[in-house]
């Protein structure tokens, strides 16, 4: 049987060989939306503010995919500490379903309410189609950003 690299390697080592990923994805995702507004701010002010508009629902996608991440890495950890390898196995499995049934539901919601939510938040019909129109493709595809959430903490956590 392997040994965990978490029960023999350095902490120093372990730290920057765990921490360092999981921080450059953090940072990509942060930087997502500021360059998003970057390259759209060019475009119109219409634009910016619609992008502006959609980043409480991207944030929402990266607080959903977190939390399942986080309740995935716990599950797993204490699987593999009891050495249920195929226990481990099937909770990973479920993490990488209920991403994607995640995915489904901001699809959806992207496909059929982004232009509700934004006729919500404003009166401007220019706003309205510009964000709605940004926030169906960024939830449709969105799925990449759920999968790398979870497959990521898996990976972590088998060490």
């Amino acid at each position: 049987m392997e040994e965990n690299k978490m029960g023999v390697m350095a902490i120093p080592r372990l730290l920057v060989t765990m921490a360092v990923p999981v921080m450059v994805s953090m940072l990509v995702q942060a930087l997502y939306n500021i360059v998003d507004s970057i390259f759209v701010g060019h475009i119109s002010p219409e634009a910016l503010t619609a992008v502006s508009l959609a980043y409480p629902v991207q944030t929402l996608v990266i607080a959903a995919g977190s939390g399942l991440s986080i309740g995935v890495n716990a599950c797993l950890s204490k699987s593999l500490g009891e050495g249920r390898r195929g226990h481990a196995g099937a909770v990973a499995m479920n993490g990488i379903f209920l991403a994607c049934i995640l995915w489904a539901l901001f699809a959806l919601f992207g496909l059929f309410g982004s232009r509700r939510y934004f006729s919500a938040q404003t009166g401007e019909a220019a706003i309205a189609v510009q964000g709605a129109a940004y926030l169906s493709v960024c939830l449709a595809w969105s799925l990449g950003a759920f999968l790398q959430m979870v497959l990521e903490r898996i990976l972590q956590t088998a060490g």
